[in-house]
């Protein structure tokens, strides 16, 4: 029997050709959108699986008065939960991340030393909380013992080739030696935690100059990642409420109320986005959920496509109905037969669909650099959904149909009577809803491509063109003079610069800042960046009032020790913006002179403290993207008598670089530090690279509108066929009675163009408040104005009359005696 209703199905297929390949085509296209997305949301949501017991492993964060959240905390909480949660923690284990230089003496390169910018070091019990893999060697000693370390499997490719690297040595910045004890498989692609080194907390200390025997006490530094293994007959929710309660024995009272630490499951980590100092960027679950509906939806629509197709197609397959049922077929047998057509071809879409999402995902990775893994053969949980799938697509999309066409009346069919007047409604109503969802899609598209185009195309208030930034060590530290020198001799280069931060990008440290009429036993914030002499006139920042720091004089100030390690200076010279100003109440009449202190204070105990006086006031510009406020913000020379605090080089071009210029500082560089290597970016590249996350949201919005717009239109066109074949004899009495072609093609379409008119009602409003919603994340941003409303609705009315047009064309311009010869 199924052998038999699989045949009849196969010739019906074949001899409705169009209408199966439009069927196919939009099932495929629907399908291979939804793997695509749910391959994507799938690997997204698998971030930090892979360890062992990850169910019991958290990270310790803190919510900063309630306005902004940290992933980092102090060095101090890890001793802490030690002492206080000792029989409720199986671990807890600490992490600081750093930057160094490293160089293999025995290995490919010895002279070279190359920027590493993942190396960890971490408490003991690093390797009981994760899950990452050891493929050679062996953790032994390494978490007791100084100067040993882990390294990944690229990083002993890249040093060492295809040389066993245990027992060799690595030298890092300061010429330390550190000793390579084992070799881990490179991190998961789905790890919130990109690292390539991984030594003890004890070799930290070690360099640091702290006792190696000694807790860190404080809550600021070391700034670092905390993670805990919770015991398993413990609720992790207990312990989380406690940790607040048990902080003011350890801080300040005051202190303890403004900085709340909490536990964060490990699994949600890449899900949330609202924690500053991240390792790696985060999805927003929201957005993973957006993804997935796009999915959901676009298979929705073309399973609604296959609906109104499929009731079209009733008309040329009446008398066959009929026939049927006069021969004595049982409804049930006609439900199956149908049903069986749906499986079929529902089956040729999901391989077609698996096959273009097997060719699709590598192209989509490439071009917008997302990560969607996608093995179809080894993942069974992936088999199982495309099963279901099959399953459900082909119910969903077969059933009204079958329950439809079986349900005609033999008398009705071969007398040829009108059908489904009854359900044009419910064939329009899917075609509103087609629409209001592509309509959303296009209207949300626009939306954040124009975003994305906003910002990476603002001023930031300096020209980052012909700017390059130079990552800067210890040892370009040392040469920062000669350097500086060297490089302004290269042709082209108009100025050498040195900064804390790089404009646009880094908002620089967020000291308090005591100041005139303060209210007293407040506290407030600011941002304070370190920039050269020269440095606003070089970058074109106007300067409104005062001056700027002056090379070979006293704006550095005079320094003193507070403490070991810890900074006093006096007679700082300090320099703000506007946003700086209005904080602090003043105008440009009384701003200068006026005495400013920036300090950090932890217990009662001040952990640095600057003063000094206003020198100058600078016109405000965007030290961080423009999805963030301008943020008030104090300057202070790059160097003083403490310390130089220069982490980036500015290379100023006197138009813009080429590669001969490149090659030559390069060249220069290389002569002044030889062996370290010249890191250099473009800014105004650097820049843009912040917004990779929502260009990356706006194509793929854009993609996938244009998909649901296409499928939609399918939709219209099973929907005008239907219109054009069951008015087929009205189309041909209008044209004997004189009726144009076009008068006829206009008369046709205008119905659809009412249904999409609908749509467009529907949908954008909803895609405003959408839209609203999703710009509420940008600080700066477009203003969602009539053209947004107007470009949607013309996208969607254009190509939907296209659709239609097409097909009421092809009924006018037929021979009406063909239509009316039988009356």
């Amino acid at each position: 029997m199924i052998k038999n209703y699989f045949k009849i199905a196969w010739r019906s297929l074949w001899r409705q050709r169009t209408f199966s390949m439009i069927n196919i085509f939009g099932l495929s296209i629907g399908l291979t959108c939804f793997l695509i997305l749910m391959a994507f949301v799938k690997f997204e949501r698998s971030y930090d699986n892979f360890h062992s017991e990850n169910e019991r492993v958290y990270r310790v964060v803190q919510d900063v008065r309630n306005e902004q959240q940290w992933a980092w905390v102090g060095g101090a909480v890890a001793p802490m939960l030690r002492k206080e949660f000792s029989d409720q923690l199986d671990e807890v284990v600490s992490i600081i991340k750093i930057a160094t230089y490293a160089k293999a003496p025995e290995g490919l390169y010895p002279e070279d030393r190359f920027r590493e910018d993942k190396f960890l070091f971490a408490d003991k019990g690093f390797d009981q909380v994760f899950g990452f893999e050891l493929k050679s060697g062996s953790w032994e000693g390494v978490f007791d013992n100084p100067y040993q370390m882990v390294i990944t499997e690229r990083i002993a490719k890249k040093y060492f080739g295809d040389k066993n690297p245990i027992g060799e040595v690595l030298t890092l910045t300061g010429d330390l030696d550190f000793e390579i004890k084992g070799v881990l498989k490179n991190p998961a692609p789905n790890s919130h935690m990109d690292f390539d080194f991984v030594s003890s907390m004890v070799s930290f200390k070690v360099t640091e100059d702290f006792p190696v025997t000694a807790d860190f006490g404080s809550f600021w530094w070391p700034q670092t990642y905390t993670y805990v293994k919770v015991n398993e007959n413990q609720a992790a929710d207990h312990i989380s409420d406690r940790i607040p309660e048990i902080t003011p024995d350890y801080r300040n009272a005051e202190e303890a109320k403004s900085y709340i630490h909490f536990l964060q499951p490990i699994a949600d980590i890449h899900t949330n986005d609202s924690f500053r100092g991240e390792w790696t960027p985060s999805m927003s679950n929201n957005t993973l959920w957006i993804f997935l509906s796009i999915g959901v939806f676009v298979l929705v629509l073309a399973c609604i496509n296959y609906v109104n197709l499929a009731t079209a197609r009733a008309i040329k397959r009446m008398k066959e109905i009929g026939i049927r049922k006069v021969n004595g077929a049982q409804r049930g047998q006609l439900i199956a037969q149908f049903l069986m057509e749906s499986v079929l071809i529902n089956g040729i879409s999901i391989l077609i669909g698996l096959l273009l999402a097997i060719l699709l995902i590598p192209v989509i990775q490439s071009s917008i650099g997302l990560e969607i893994p996608f093995d179809f053969l080894n993942d069974s949980q992936l088999q199982l959904i495309l099963l279901g799938i099959w399953m459900v697509s082909s119910l969903a999309s077969g059933i009204f149909p079958a329950f439809y066409l079986s349900g005609l009346k033999p008398e009705m069919i071969l007398k040829e009577s009108s059908i489904g007047k009854g359900r044009s409604g419910l064939r329009k109503g899917l075609v509103v809803f087609q629409f209001v969802l592509s309509t959303i899609l296009v209207f949300c598209g626009s939306v954040a491509f124009v975003q994305h185009e906003f910002m990476r195309n603002s001023s930031m208030g300096f020209d980052p063109k012909g700017l390059v930034s130079v990552k800067m060590g210890q040892l370009a530290l040392a040469n920062d003079e000669t350097l500086a020198q060297e490089l302004e001799k290269v042709p082209g280069v108009e100025r050498v610069m040195y900064t804390s931060d790089r404009p646009g990008i880094d908002s620089g440290w967020n000291p308090n800042v005591d100041y005139p009429n303060l209210p007293e036993g407040e506290e407030v914030n600011v941002n304070v960046q370190y920039v050269d002499f020269g440095f606003f006139e070089t970058m074109n920042i106007p300067l409104i009032t005062g001056r700027e720091f002056m090379d070979q004089s006293g704006d550095g100030g005079v320094y003193y020790p507070i403490r070991e390690q810890f900074a006093g200076m006096d007679n700082v010279a300090m320099m703000v913006n506007e946003s700086a100003l209005e904080l602090f109440g003043m105008n440009l009449e009384n701003a200068l002179e006026q005495p400013l202190r920036v300090y950090t204070e932890e217990n009662g105990q001040l952990f640095s403290n600057f003063k000094g006086n206003i020198v100058g006031v600078v016109k405000d510009y965007h030290t961080r993207d423009l999805r963030y406020e301008i943020a008030p913000t104090i300057y202070m020379p790059v160097k003083n008598d403490w310390s130089n605090q220069a982490r980036t080089m500015l290379i100023k071009a006197d138009s813009d670089f080429n590669s001969e210029m490149l090659e030559q500082l390069q060249a220069t560089w290389k002569s002044v530090i030889p062996g370290l290597p010249f890191e250099y970016s473009f800014m105004d590249e650097a820049i843009n690279l912040q917004y990779e996350q929502q260009q990356k949201t706006s194509a793929l919005l854009g993609g996938f509108a244009f998909l649901t717009l296409l499928i939609s239109c399918l939709g219209i066109l099973g929907l005008s066929i239907f219109s054009s074949e069951s008015r087929r004899k009205e189309i041909g009495i209008r044209r004997v009675l004189g009726a144009s072609v076009m008068g006829i093609v206009n008369k046709l379409s205008y119905e659809f163009l009412i249904l999409v008119m609908i749509s467009l009602i529907i949908a954008l409003p909803i895609g405003f408040y959408l839209m609203n919603q999703w710009l509420d994340q940008f600080a700066y941003k477009v203003t969602i104005g009539a053209g947004f409303f107007l470009a949607a609705g013309f996208i969607s009315l254009l190509l939907a009359y296209s659709t239609v047009s097409i097909q009421s064309l092809k009924a006018a311009s037929s021979n009406p005696v063909d239509s009316i010869k039988n009356e």
